[in-house]
């Protein structure tokens, strides 16, 4: 307790936070507003809130797992902006559910956070930035907290925002001017902020970003029968008449290629004649269930770190790694640099037994592009040679 004042609740919670926003609604928020706050927030950064629901801007473009601590005060707390490097206040209402809803865009839901119903006044500071924009990962551990007190008609305090060392602090964006043409969904106006900083577009512009962003990943137009899978855009993109083949393939034919990448994997990462591998190899060529170890694959992935690390024999040893940021090749996706090949061409084996056909045959193409790497194109070139 500081000065009368408590601290009476707190939670912590995670946030996958994209596009450098995220939005705080008690219950009374209004998604048709959204975009109108928005507006708001960039013209006069970093917040704006109309009551019932506050959008936040982050430095980061983007953080992953952004760790926000949410407390309920009895009254204003202590002033500690000094160790924070943002920091901005607003009102918000929350409605008889009792809820504190934080989210983003895209898939951005963090758990709900209880807090009693009312009016409150609340701020919100962030710290641990390390740019403006792309902050060179996605999970750059930035730290957030939101403190929340019931309103007592008191003042809002500025808002306080972070001065990058050699950069300084980013200028207010402007509200585009409306025209009644804006009357036409394609035509209103929605802000971006991607690599090159923040963008307004309209509706119908990022939905032609979008389109041509689509086509360029596939290499021409999505291909129908192969959009529900993840890995499908990037082989498009690749080989394209190779997976255009793919799609068409029955079956058998499906298997019969994922048992082919399954075991040139194995054979690059030298594991294919090991004495527990090959019978698995075997019993995909047949269809059969794959024998021990590899009816549990976990138990698979541990007999081969232990062959190729060493046993662990208690919780005191751990294996000590260096783990860089993977950087794709534009002209071949799978050169991520360095990889443990034996592991991926283990996981190729795994992708093989999906009871879906044409996703083992995606997934075990894909894992083992990745276990070859730089000589990818040798792999698809000789299974195009073998299938196409």
């Amino acid at each position: 307790m500081t000065n009368g004042v408590s601290c009476i609740a707190e939670h912590t919670v995670e946030l996958m936070m994209d596009y450098g926003q995220f939005y705080l609604d008690g219950g009374f928020g209004d998604p048709d507003s959204e975009l109108a706050l928005l507006d708001q927030a960039h013209a006069a950064q970093p917040c704006a809130g109309d009551g019932a629901m506050l959008v936040v801007l982050s430095p980061h473009q983007n953080n992953f797992e952004m760790s926000i601590a949410v407390q309920v005060w009895t009254g204003r707390p202590p002033h500690d902006r000094a160790q924070w490097q943002q920091v901005c206040e607003g009102r918000l209402r929350v409605d008889s559910d009792g809820v504190l809803s934080i989210s983003s865009p895209t898939d951005g839901w963090a758990d709900p956070c209880p807090v009693p119903p009312g009016d409150y006044l609340i701020e919100v500071s962030g710290r641990g930035f390390v740019n403006y924009g792309w902050p060179g990962s996605t999970m750059p551990g930035d730290v957030w907290r939101i403190r929340l007190w019931p309103d007592d008609g008191g003042d809002l305090l500025p808002h306080q925002q972070w001065d990058m060392p050699g950069y300084g602090i980013p200028e207010n964006v402007p509200i585009p001017e409306r025209t009644d043409t804006e009357e036409d969904p394609e035509s209103q106006w929605v802000a971006v902020m991607d690599s090159e900083g923040t963008r307004y577009l309209t509706v119908g512009e990022l939905a032609a970003e979008g389109v041509a962003a689509e086509r360029a990943q596939w290499g021409g137009d999505p291909i129908p029968e192969l959009r529900e899978y993840f890995s499908a855009p990037e082989l498009a993109g690749f080989d394209r008449p190779l997976v255009e083949a793919i799609a068409a393939m029955d079956e058998p034919t499906l298997r019969r290629l994922a048992h082919r990448c399954a075991v040139k994997a194995c054979e690059l990462a030298a594991i294919a004649e090991r004495s527990w591998v090959a019978p698995a190899l075997a019993a995909l060529r047949e269809g059969r269930p794959l024998p021990a170890p590899f009816d549990d694959m976990q138990t698979a992935f541990d007999r081969l770190h232990d062959e190729e690390f060493g046993a662990v024999e208690d919780e005191s040893r751990q294996l000590v790694a260096t783990i860089g940021r993977p950087v794709r090749s534009e002209s071949n996706p799978f050169d991520i640099g360095p990889v443990h090949r034996p592991s991926f061409a283990l996981g190729a084996i795994e992708h093989a037994t999906d009871p879906d056909s044409l996703a083992a045959a995606i997934e075990t193409l894909h894992t083992a592009a990745i276990t070859f790497g730089a000589d990818a194109r040798v792999l698809f070139a000789e299974i195009g040679d073998e299938f196409r």
